[in-house]
């Protein structure tokens, strides 16, 4: 039976009132890479510092290694590393800030070996006698991770580490940064708001609301199958519908509340019945432009709002249908409030959930 390298049980952390985790269980096996989602302030952070025994719980216990109660909070915190969203570096060179981890860890014996393939590593060599002070956020951030990684941690916690990075220095250092946890095998703990981190980084998601997890599993399996409101939301359900089952099949037919139908596709096994009355989640990015097989509607367009580096038309189709539209598309359409727009749904892009 494979042991945990770290879990938390009946794990609970409260400030004066207000509880801030309530955890029964949560395990890491060895090479694991999980990324930690939810809305802010549902206790990603606070979980990871007590995970990574910054923290002390309130209630309950995090073990590490199969539970060895006789190492002090310090041995446990020598198997880990952590980097943060914003780097913590100490008022010295950039060779002497990756040095200081191993210094006080007493890992001095082959330390210039490890420090200098980290900054060879994170291309940072160039920059061993400067000072944080003079380092740009991409430069500093990697210096973290050289810190970290040159204490050979068995868990690596990163919380949000790129998040303030500009998009081609992300980009970059997101990219080395996936390479080198596959080549060290290194077990990873990953927070992040940003989504399109997640397949570089972690190879399963656990979702946190309100304290809790209420959902874990493949990216796939929570982006394509949401366990509850709550995680539709997260993910970009952003388009919610009621209605009800009134035919079953490998394409089901649902209607909606104002009478419009509906096919969805039941690979996922959902857990329906004819006549049962359903919520219906759908990605305004899952809406495709033109008709389809299954699900064509056209609508007027309310609203046209400006979604990152593309845009998110609202259309009027009896329901509210978002649709988003990358810049190339939007230039050659030209689309105007008022204008008629058909839009299809294909049935493998809508989820269903109980309504209860």
């Amino acid at each position: 039976m494979t042991v945990p390298i770290l879990e938390a049980n009946n794990l609970s952390w409260k400030i004066g009132a207000k509880q801030i985790l309530d955890i029964s269980e949560f395990k890491i096996y060895e090479n694991n890479h999980i990324a930690l989602i939810g809305p802010n302030g549902s206790g990603k952070s606070s979980l990871l510092k007590m995970l990574a025994f910054l923290e002390r719980p309130t209630t309950g216990e995090v073990l590490l290694n199969n539970g060895n109660y006789h190492r002090s909070v310090i041995e446990k915190r020598r198997q880990m590393a952590v980097v943060f969203q914003e780097p913590l570096l100490l008022n010295m060179s950039v060779y002497n800030n990756i040095a200081y981890g191993l210094q006080i860890r007493g890992m001095k014996k082959q330390s210039k070996e490890k420090i200098q393939y980290w900054l060879e590593r994170l291309n940072i060599q160039h920059l061993k006698n400067r000072h944080p002070r003079n380092l740009s956020g991409g430069e500093a951030q990697r210096v973290s991770i050289a810190r970290a990684m040159a204490l050979q941690p068995k868990i690596l916690f990163l919380d949000e580490p790129f998040s303030a990075l500009d998009a081609p220095t992300k980009a970059q250092l997101l990219e080395e940064l996936s390479q080198i946890i596959k080549e060290t095998n290194i077990t990873s703990v990953f927070i992040t708001h940003d989504f399109s981190e997640i397949p570089f980084m972690a190879d399963k998601v656990v979702v946190l609301v309100g304290g809790k997890i209420v959902q874990q599993g493949t990216m796939e399996e929570i982006f394509y199958k949401p366990a509850t409101d709550d995680v539709a939301l997260l993910v970009g359900a952003d388009i919610q519908l009621k209605g009800r089952i009134i035919e079953e099949g490998e394409i089901s037919l649902l209607q909606l509340e104002n009478g419009q139908l509906m096919s969805f596709a039941n690979y996922h096994n959902y857990k329906i019945s004819q006549k049962q009355n359903i919520k219906v989640f759908i990605r305004s990015e899952d809406v495709m432009l033109g008709e389809g097989s299954h699900n064509n509607f056209e609508g007027t367009v309310e609203k046209i709002s400006p979604y990152g580096l593309q845009y998110k038309l609202t259309l009027s189709c009896g329901i509210d249908i978002c649709l988003i539209l990358d810049k190339h598309y939007f230039l050659i359409l030209k689309p105007e409030k008022g204008d008629k727009v058909k839009v299809n749904i294909p049935p493998d892009r809508i989820h269903v959930l109980d309504a209860g």
